[in-house]
């Protein structure tokens, strides 16, 4: 544990190097805080501050800034979330419910009001179920032996996958067999398609098992797609003005895996969960910090959100918001999806 007075020091510098971007130096400290100590003292227990791995001098001419323990301190032991005004949160609930029941729609504002919000990057998953279920499928004749297969998940959402049969069929045939295959398969997923002992025709065997695919597939993107807002507000922090840091951040969004580089599983159903830094399990992700949270049901229904950005995140504003966002599509989920 920290002094008082070190974590006091502690706390003004992280405050100050998130709204300023700028080494925080002891007459800072001193002067604008009103820290009872001169700039000496200040500066002595910087200095053993910087020693014991909370904060760090980026040139031996400048202040500190907060080092990835530094944050993580301040995060357990020093932040109190931000608390958000009751207009602020009367004016996002009438939005919400003037999208309505749309789960994407949900996604997409989310990211909008997070990322306008916390002035970072937002990344937000619209409710998945815990695991995909068929409500129909439905069988459209194309050409020759080509049939489009169309599964209709639980929720709503259509999948399509083209489908070559050894022989062909009429219209009427292959709408025969989607019918007696929505219903022997309606409401089950992947893994209970499988263990359902029924007599198949070898072309509704083939049907069945590009269903099986579909809903895999479907159970290994829970977090994907990921709707993005604010990619101008995370490549305007200082923090990217080196060009080549800015276009190394933009592979990572070109290669459209950023959603992968987000530990979203490391969020616990009920609370926010915040990664600094060089916690992060990927290289790619060591300069930033994200605060991520899980919403919706358990073992129903749901998804993930979270803000990033630089290390320098505003941590309690960041918090909050992705906290209350969270409840909100918890009740949205509930209300529509229970």
């Amino acid at each position: 544990m920290l002094t008082d007075r070190r974590a006091s020091i502690l706390q003004f510098v992280v405050r100050e190097y998130i709204d300023s971007a700028i080494p925080v130096g002891s007459q800072t400290i001193v002067g604008k805080y009103g820290l009872d100590a001169s700039p000496a003292t200040v500066r002595n227990e910087m200095v053993r501050l910087e020693e014991e791995g909370y904060l760090t001098q980026p040139h031996t001419s400048a202040g500190r800034i907060p080092a990835d323990r530094g944050y993580r301190y301040y995060v357990e032991s020093l932040m109190e979330d931000e608390e958000l005004s009751e207009e602020l949160k009367r004016t996002i609930r009438h939005q919400f419910y003037q999208v309505g029941p749309a789960l994407e729609a949900w996604a997409q504002l989310t990211a909008a009001i997070l990322a306008r919000s916390v002035e970072n990057l937002a990344l937000v998953t619209a409710p998945h179920p815990a695991r995909a279920r068929l409500r129909r499928l439905e069988l459209v004749e194309m050409a020759d032996v080509l049939v489009l297969l169309v599964v209709v998940l639980q929720e709503g959402h259509l999948r399509e996958e083209t489908l070559a049969l050894e022989r062909s069929l009429s219209q009427e045939e292959l709408s025969r067999a989607a019918q007696r295959l929505s219903r022997l398969f309606g409401g089950l997923s992947a893994e209970q398609i499988q263990q359902k002992a029924v007599e198949l025709a070898p072309f509704e065997d083939k049907v069945a098992q590009a269903v099986i695919r579909v809903l895999q597939a479907e159970d290994e993107s829970i977090y994907e797609p990921a709707y993005l807002d604010g990619l101008r507000n995370i490549l305007s922090q200082p923090e990217f003005s080196q060009r080549q840091i800015m276009l190394d951040f933009l592979d990572v969004l070109d290669e459209r895996s950023l959603p992968r580089l987000i530990p979203f599983h490391w969020a616990v159903p009920g609370r926010v969960t915040i990664i600094i830094g060089g916690e992060n399990p990927q290289d790619a992700m060591r300069q930033c910090s994200v605060v991520v949270a899980r919403y919706g049901r358990p073992g129903g229904m749901s998804g993930a959100l979270g803000v990033l950005g630089p290390t320098r995140l505003p941590y309690s504003r960041a918090s909050s918001m992705v906290r209350y966002m969270g409840s909100l599509l918890d009740e949205l989920v509930s209300l529509y999806y229970s």
